[in-house]
């Protein structure tokens, strides 16, 4: 009877040592399965076309053509559109880096391209291309633009007629109207600005009360909740700079538990900016998993990640880019090689962290065949060597890359070649439509 009682204890006290490390295991799979989706941005020297993983730091070249001026995903992201300076418009597909001529659009003298609003639906290329008079600006200064207009580009995917044009005048649908309050996406919640604080009225029996601690910015237009409804972005209008009136800024208030005075504020550096502050229309808009912006500094393009990563708040991903780079929207699940007890592993890499990825490797011997955890080591070595060489490209320190500090640099792998490299080389392009 002693005996059972004292291998009782023992085995209760060895499941209390492994329930922790089992429940931190499970908890982090909840967190990455939540949002398990690649996050991918489209840049341009003006004449390559860059498409990045802005997780793994994986990049494609897509398309090559001189003088490009606008970039445009359409809504599900099926499709990246290139505007040439000239007014040709051409659909890529950003997987498999195929490129098709769409249409000219013509400009009138003294017009050039400004930007580009991908448009819908599925059977048809569609793309605005907004035009305005005026000369484009350096890089961190800004045009007057004067008579804007957008001119709607649509072609049948799987039809031979040209595409069909039609131009209006103006800029595009406003996203700066003002949004002062929103329903966070649990519905428990109602946001609404009043003066200079947030109140968030609680629904369903959640609490209330105000959730700032200082007073909000001047010039606040828009409120955007974050995808677990315990974040929330407060957009409003910065101080002009070289001519560009219309910047935008960003504070994002968490939840960060109960029993405290309002949420934990942050604010995103006044050197980042969110939008094109030549484009009076643009709102800051988050990625597809409401949880990331993007946005650009002196460095080139940065990932905001309010909720931060091994990396931080700003993760620098791309170096800087000619035209303003574009969010791939829609919902990619990250690929799974082998799935099962791997999961974990799997989106570990995928999301960047190659530290904790390898510390669970080991953790799958015996659970995984070994030919599967071949296919993971393969997968984990490619990343690892992108996230060195973008590093050095990158100017940044292999620390702010690694979850895990102050270790030495693993050694490096080597080369196997570029991964700018085009899936198909874009051929060059004549235009069919009008």
């Amino acid at each position: 009877m002693h005996k059972l009682l004292i291998l009782f204890v023992l085995v209760a006290s060895a499941t209390a040592h492994a329930a922790p490390a089992a429940d931190k295991s499970a908890a982090r799979l909840r967190t990455l399965e939540a949002t398990p989706y690649r996050r991918e941005v489209a840049t341009s020297d003006g004449s390559k076309v860059l498409v990045t993983d802005m997780l793994t730091l994986e990049r494609r070249r897509v398309f090559e053509a001189s003088g490009v001026a606008a970039l445009a995903f359409s809504p599900g992201g099926q499709w990246l559109y290139a505007v040439g300076a000239q007014g040709l418009v051409t659909a890529i597909d950003p997987d498999k880096a195929k490129a098709t001529p769409v249409a000219q659009v013509v400009l009138k003298p003294g017009e050039a391209v400004v930007d580009a609003v991908g448009l819908g639906p599925l059977d048809q290329w569609a793309v605005a291309v907004v035009i305005a008079s005026g000369a484009p600006s350096p890089a961190g200064r800004c045009t007057t633009w004067k008579n804007p207009r957008r001119v709607s580009v649509r072609k049948a995917i799987a039809g031979k007629e040209p595409a069909a044009l039609e131009a209006k005048d103006g800029w595009p649908e406003d996203q700066r109207t003002p949004r002062l309050a929103a329903i966070s996406p649990n519905t428990r919640f109602r946001a609404q600005v009043m003066g200079p604080v947030i109140q968030n009225e609680g629904r369903f029996g959640a609490a209330s009360g105000q959730i700032t601690r200082t007073a909000l910015p001047t010039g606040v237009f828009a409120l955007q909740w974050m995808h677990d409804s315990a974040g929330l972005g407060v957009v409003y209008a910065k101080k002009p700079v070289n001519n560009c009136t219309a910047r935008a800024g960003l504070r994002v208030l968490r939840d960060d538990g109960p029993g405290k005075p309002g949420w934990d504020e942050w604010n995103l550096p006044d050197a980042v900016e969110m939008v094109r502050g030549d484009q009076p229309w643009l709102s800051p808009l988050p990625t597809d998993d409401a949880m990331h912006w993007v946005g650009v500094e002196s460095r080139g393009v940065v990932l905001v990640e309010p909720v931060g990563r091994f990396r931080g708040k700003l993760a620098l991903v791309a170096p800087p880019s000619a035209l303003w780079p574009k969010f791939r929207p829609g919902t990619r699940p990250q690929a799974s090689l082998v799935g099962g007890p791997a999961r974990l592993t799997e989106l570990l890499m995928e999301t960047g962290d190659l530290d904790a990825a390898e510390d669970e490797l080991p953790k799958l011997e015996g659970r995984v065949p070994p030919a599967a955890i071949a296919k993971l080591r393969t997968r984990l070595d490619k990343l690892a060597d992108v996230r060195n060489r973008r590093a050095a490209e990158l100017g940044v320190a292999l620390d702010e890359m690694r979850s895990k500090k102050g270790l030495p640099a693993p050694k490096p792998l080597p080369a196997k070649g570029t991964d700018t490299d085009a899936v198909e080389p874009a051929a060059s392009v004549t235009p069919t439509g009008p």
